[in-house]
């Protein structure tokens, strides 16, 4: 146990390093996030950059930043501490998670829930979104407490409510939890039947009508509000995030589940492989283990969802990101673990954990440390950028980005022709194609461009602030090579 303890402590102690480290960063669609909250909070709904749009994909995130802003409190202060705290409970929630897990298998907790949240904390990926004042780390949590509730050890009217509340605001939180409302739709029956049976017409009646308001009540709100303001549910990311043309979404989603998390992928495949031989802790409590052919029922809701949500991205033909693997990853870790501790055996499943971590935590300060300065250094390239078309360009001015973040968190009195769909979603149509997209910024009264090399013949670089390589690159080098943050002034039309 005093081993575990220490992994424990260096787990924490990890996660602390990587808190300081990041304070000064912020994601670019956070800015996203915090302008929409602004808007909010000063009684303009959701705008950005001056344009009433459906660009946010978390309204309660938005909600919960702008609330503390209504308030007076510093935006990007509420944004880093929101996602601290969030962080926090889903690490509390993974431990807990992976506890119901081996009590279903009816194996003893011990020190088993440290080795999922080492295997988690180490990994590129929570290093690199933990503290980016995003919300896929808090909607990882969300997912687990979802589908413990929705299996829970002893059903209750207490445990069915908070199971119906947890559906109703999960694709507030990430879209992707709409999809929870089919893979958890059985097992909140199943649950109802299980609490309600045996008890009055008058108390099924009335607990019927507060599960379906606490399903449908959050997102029929948001619904109704969508269709009024945007015309629309559907957020314009959805068009915004297509993968290009050839691209394979299935051999995509492997790549990105790899490079995030090697450990999850190896033990998928030796927990297939155990399935062929007898398992290590094959006892007589079998008999009373709450687990379906193995599978604890704890992690059925999850595993469905997963499910949906893998074939949704291929039918949709999403480009997948490394947060959105964020989301499913910790749940399913820790799944992974419990089945390994009963069929691949302590002893070789702490081995190969401990060399997953290791791999993970070397991947970390391999590619994310430099990935995160040049981040934090174009955070402060974009500062610059924005003071200079403030003091330099009238307000009004139509200026064409991609990343419209940090700008229309800055430049408030500029317009932004979001040339990646964000805000304006009919661009979504040109995401592949440079030159047709510039075509559509002119169109849309662009005249300057914020882009690293030319825009196009004729474009006359106006400023440029220095910046490096951001991104996910195998080789460490790249992040040494230079990106500039470039304005344009782009070429007077035929026409003007």
């Amino acid at each position: 146990m005093q081993s575990q303890r220490w992994l424990l402590a260096l787990s924490l102690a990890w996660v602390s390093a990587w808190l300081w480290f990041t304070w000064p960063y912020w994601e670019d669609d956070a800015y996203i996030h915090l302008e929409y909250a602004r808007s909010l909070a000063e009684g303009h709904g959701f705008m950005f950059n001056n344009r009433l749009s459906n660009g946010d994909t978390s309204p309660l995130w938005v909600l919960g930043l702008a609330l503390p802003m209504k308030l007076g409190v510093p935006g990007l202060w509420v944004s880093k501490l929101l996602t601290l705290l969030c962080c926090v409970a889903t690490l509390g929630m993974l431990w807990r998670f992976t506890r119901l897990l081996l009590e279903d298998l009816t194996l003893p907790p011990g020190g088993h829930r440290d080795w999922p949240l080492a295997l988690f904390v180490s990994s590129p990926y929570f290093c690199y979104w933990a503290f980016s004042g995003m919300e896929a780390v808090a909607a990882a949590g969300w997912v687990m407490l979802q589908s413990s509730l929705l299996m829970p050890r002893r059903a209750s009217h207490g445990t069915l409510l908070a199971a119906a509340v947890c559906l109703g605001l999960g694709p507030l939180l990430r879209p992707e939890l709409l999809l929870m409302f089919i893979a958890g739709a059985p097992f909140l029956l199943w649950q109802a039947k299980s609490v309600l049976q045996g008890r009055s017409p008058s108390t099924r009646f009335w607990t019927a009508v507060a599960i379906l308001v606490a399903v449908s009540w959050p997102l029929g709100v948001w619904a109704t509000y969508a269709l009024d303001t945007f015309g629309h549910v559907m957020p314009n990311t959805n068009a915004a995030k297509q993968a290009p043309p050839g691209t394979w979404v299935s051999l995509r989603l492997l790549q990105v589940s790899a490079l995030g998390f090697p450990g999850l992928i190896l033990l998928g495949v030796a927990l297939a492989v155990s399935g062929l031989r007898k398992p290590v802790h094959d006892t007589e409590s079998s008999a009373i283990r709450r687990a379906w052919h193995g599978v604890p029922y704890t992690a059925l809701p999850l595993l469905a969802w997963v499910l949906l949500v893998g074939v949704f991205y291929m039918v949709n033909h999403t480009h997948v990101q490394t947060r959105y693997v964020l989301v499913v990853a910790p749940g399913l870790l820790a799944v992974a673990y419990a089945m390994g501790v009963l069929r691949v055996g302590l002893t070789v499943l702490r081995s190969f954990a401990a060399g997953s971590v290791a791999l993970g935590a070397g991947v970390s300060l391999l590619l994310v440390v430099p990935h995160m300065r040049n981040k934090i250094e174009l955070i402060g390239s974009t500062a610059r950028m924005a003071a200079h078309i403030e003091a330099t360009l009238p307000p009004g001015t139509p200026i064409a980005v991609y990343a419209i973040g940090q700008f229309g968190y800055l430049l408030r009195d500029h317009e932004l022709v979001d040339v990646g769909g964000i805000t304006r979603p009919s661009a979504s149509r040109f995401l592949y194609d440079e030159k047709a997209r510039v075509a559509w910024a002119r169109a849309e009264g662009a005249r300057y461009f914020i882009w690293g090399e030319a825009p196009e013949p004729g474009a006359v670089m106006v400023q440029s602030f220095d910046a490096h390589n951001v991104g996910w690159f195998m080789n460490p080098a790249a992040y040494a090579q230079p990106s500039p943050l470039r304005l344009w002034r782009l070429p007077a039309s035929p026409n003007e």
